[in-house]
């Protein structure tokens, strides 16, 4: 995931997984480039990953949640 911090800290980035009801915060990230190397829940099966983020200005998040971008995670 690539982002444009703009005039902000950085940006706050959530996720959710196929089997999970609500985003989780993911990590609070200040350059682009964001990987996210967790496992998938069932070893060796492909998941799908929804991801949302937010900018950070002063410790606050600020303005709205971006778009949902949705990745498919395989072995």
């Amino acid at each position: 995931m690539s982002f444009q911090k703009f005039k902000s800290d950085g940006i706050n980035i959530y996720s959710q997984r196929e089997n999970e009801s609500e985003f989780v915060f993911l990590a609070r990230d200040t350059q682009t480039r964001y990987v996210d190397n967790r496992p998938l829940l069932v070893a060796g099966k492909p998941e799908l990953r929804r991801y949302t983020a937010v900018y950070v200005l002063k410790d606050m998040e600020v303005g709205q949640y971006s778009d949902e971008l949705v990745v498919s995670c395989a072995p």
